[in-house]
């Protein structure tokens, strides 16, 4: 039977916020383990929880029909590479920025998983669709700018920060439709196909960033294990998003989900305003209300659809 339509709004809302809560983590725990070790903790040390949760889809839903093929793995090996990338290059543009201005930056995929979605996987977009995205895309942006930015936006935007954040953005794009064409080809059950590609995900990017630390960067795991009670909590946060990004996905075009997950955003402003005292400028607030029609937008489209 076809998943309630709606069931992917709360599914989302439920990643967006492990996802804030696992990155405010990561950039604490960045200076202790480097943006390597940050990166590695993310993958690693939610494997457990991943597995557990396949283990719990599987007992509700018994033994799924999964097809794997060359297909599968290929769209598996993409999605997994590019988080790693993603992951990287999103801590790496938080070394001088503030939180909130490298989830606006890496936020851009929105518009850019919007494309790579329909060329790799011929998910259409409507006009509504489209329009709303270019709205939440251009809102995000808008919310990086505050008053004292508006004399030097070139400057602003090839900063290392906005260079590195982009490109974080391009990467968890590449990587979206690389896990979303996964659990396509794996199973017609998208709770189970979501959950399995998840732990295998996740091991697949311990073994590669596992490989790279044993030739490379020796003592890193031992550093990383002294901070254990951060690697679990992150790891906890991280398998949380991850499911709900991959059920959410399995569900929903995926332009629909990662438009609506802009509300992250906000999330993550919450957050840094908590801990860094931050506050909206008037411009900004336009841009969040921006922000929330484009959610509101794509949201009531989604149930029309």
């Amino acid at each position: 039977m076809a998943p309630v339509w709606w069931l992917w709004i709360p599914i989302t809302l439920f990643a967006s916020g492990a996802q804030t809560i696992r990155n405010a983590t990561q950039r604490h725990i960045q200076d202790e383990i480097g943006t390597m070790g940050a990166t590695f903790i993310r993958f690693a040390f939610a494997i457990p929880f991943a597995a557990a949760w396949f283990a719990i889809i599987f007992a509700l839903t018994g033994k799924p029909q999964l097809t794997f093929s060359s297909g599968y793995f290929a769209w598996l090996s993409l999605g997994a590479i590019s988080q790693i990338v993603g992951t990287a290059l999103m801590l790496k543009a938080m070394q001088g920025e503030n939180f909130t201005l490298v989830t606006a930056y890496v936020k851009t995929e929105i518009l850019q998983v919007a494309v790579f979605g329909l060329v790799f996987l011929g998910e259409p977009l409507g006009i509504p669709t489209i329009f709303a995205v270019a709205i939440g895309t251009t809102a995000v942006l808008t919310l990086s700018f505050t008053h004292q930015d508006r004399h030097t936006v070139i400057s602003k935007l090839i900063s290392p920060g906005t260079m590195y954040g982009v490109a974080s953005g391009s990467a968890f794009a590449l990587s979206t439709v690389g896990f979303k064409g996964a659990t396509i080809a794996l199973s017609s059950n998208y709770l189970s196909a979501a959950a399995l590609t998840v732990v295998l995900a996740q091991l697949l990017q311990t073994l590669f960033m596992s490989t790279h630390f044993a030739i490379y960067q020796k003592g890193l795991i031992t550093r990383i294990l002294k901070n254990w009670k951060h690697s679990i909590f992150v790891g906890t946060s991280g398998a949380c998003a991850s499911i709900g990004w991959f059920t959410a996905m399995a569900i929903e075009p995926i332009a629909h989900v990662r438009t609506f997950a802009l509300i992250e955003v906000l999330m993550s402003y919450v957050v840094s305003r908590r801990f860094f005292r931050e506050r909206l400028t008037p411009i900004q607030f336009l841009a969040v209300i921006s922000l929330t029609l484009s959610v509101a937008m794509v949201t009531m489209r989604s149930a029309v659809d």
